[in-house]
């Protein structure tokens, strides 16, 4: 049932992959043919596993989505909108879930009802003469991804997508699922395309030891993306500082970044990760960093954030430093020497080669001997970086 309903899903992109998300929790509890009491539990169970998620800080609800809401909120739920969409995506899994209880809904006539035509795609059944658009958060990327003109979404070849409280309540556990961060005004999802072929045994896995705390880190770490490089390091060491192991069969896994442009929003970056070598080398990193005694002597470097003083790994230090030089740019004949630093480390572990990563670690050892004995602008935070980062004994933890 719930694969034949995804596989007539007629687009592929963002809202098919939160779609196939939000059914992989229905997947995991009940199977690919859950019958309405299995459904329920299935739902249930995935509200309170993401109950820590609904209360994300997301933006506002904007005036159009606003009014449209209200008309089918009210129809469906009796029920106003809320003020974020967060708000919102959990208002409908909890709502649709009473219509079950209440028997007021048929899941297999939902599942089994999807209709095309030149004005969208209608996923459901219409349940009191209403179905809902997709939010606007989700919709706009979605048209601009496949737009014939510039900002023009209503001449997309998908000029809407509308949903029933059904097709919506796993739309929106897909949001929360996929949620690893609202930052600066971007949100940021991590989606797993084609996890309906992990359907039904090794789902489980992908979400509970992938997806989850991928995008946990992503949230709690508040890591925002500058490059590709640097948000992949910083996602790999949050994973190593929180001990949490990520099966290799999860990658690659899709980042979407959308920001609010203008009077839309807008899908800004869309990028594929493969975390791999890189968890493998930091978490390797860090246990060498935990195991290391070096008499009085700590291989952490003390630096000045806020007015406070904090310890960090140098690595992370350098890190730090890089994403700084990336956001400042640079003036005049100044290097992002660190950002230079750091991106062929990345390029090198990512290799899965000794001798690669060997070489990178070298040759960096000897640019920065040049900067600390030269006259290189590099700052003074860097230089105090990069003496910690050189001492003999950080350099076996590298290698």
């Amino acid at each position: 049932m719930l694969l034949e309903a995804l596989s007539r899903y007629p687009h592929e992109g963002l809202t098919r992959e939160l779609l196939a998300l939000g059914m992989s929790w229905v997947v995991m509890e009940a199977g690919l043919e859950p019958d309405k009491e299995e459904l329920i539990e299935a739902l249930e169970g995935a509200l309170n596993s993401l109950e820590s998620r609904t209360r994300i800080n997301t933006s506002k609800i904007g005036r159009n989505d606003r009014n449209s809401f209200n008309d089918v909120l009210q129809a469906w739920f009796n029920r106003s909108t809320p003020e974020t969409y967060g708000e919102l995506f959990e208002l409908v899994i909890r709502e649709t879930i009473k219509l079950l209880k209440e028997d007021k809904i048929d899941p297999s006539a939902s599942l089994s009802t999807i209709k095309t035509d030149k004005n969208g795609t209608y996923l459901g059944v219409v349940y009191k003469e209403k179905q809902a658009i997709l939010p606007a958060i989700l919709k706009q990327p979605e048209y601009y991804e496949y737009q014939s003109s510039f900002l023009k979404p209503t001449t997309a070849r998908k000029a809407q997508i509308r949903m029933d409280p059904l097709w919506f309540s796993f739309m929106a556990l897909g949001f929360f699922t996929s949620f690893a961060g609202f930052i600066s005004g971007k949100y940021y999802l991590i989606t797993k395309p084609g996890i309906e072929g992990f359907w039904p045994y090794e789902v489980e896995d992908i979400i509970e030891h992938g997806i989850l705390p991928l995008t946990s880190a992503g949230a709690s770490g508040r890591i925002s993306l500058t490059t590709e490089e640097l948000y992949e390091m910083k996602l790999a060491m949050k994973l190593a500082e929180e001990e949490k192991n990520i099966i290799d069969e999860v990658y690659p896994v899709t980042l979407h970044v959308i920001s609010l442009e203008g009077q839309s929003y807008t899908e800004l970056k869309t990028i594929q990760l493969n975390l791999i070598e890189l968890n493998n080398y930091i978490t390797e990193y860090v246990k060498k960093i935990r195991a290391s005694k070096v008499g009085s002597m700590s291989l952490l470097v003390e630096l000045k954030e806020g007015g406070a003083t904090v310890k960090k790994y140098p690595l992370w230090a350098l890190v730090d430093i890089a994403e700084k030089e990336v956001w400042k740019g640079v003036k005049g004949d100044e290097e992002m020497l660190a950002y230079i630093f750091v991106k062929d480390l990345y390029r090198a572990i990512n290799s899965g080669k000794k001798d690669i990563i060997q070489d990178s670690i070298f040759r960096l050892f000897r640019q920065g001997r040049a900067l600390l004995e030269g006259s290189s602008r590099g700052s003074g935070e860097f230089r105090k970086v990069m003496r910690t980062f050189m001492w003999e004994e950080h350099l076996g933890v590298l290698l």
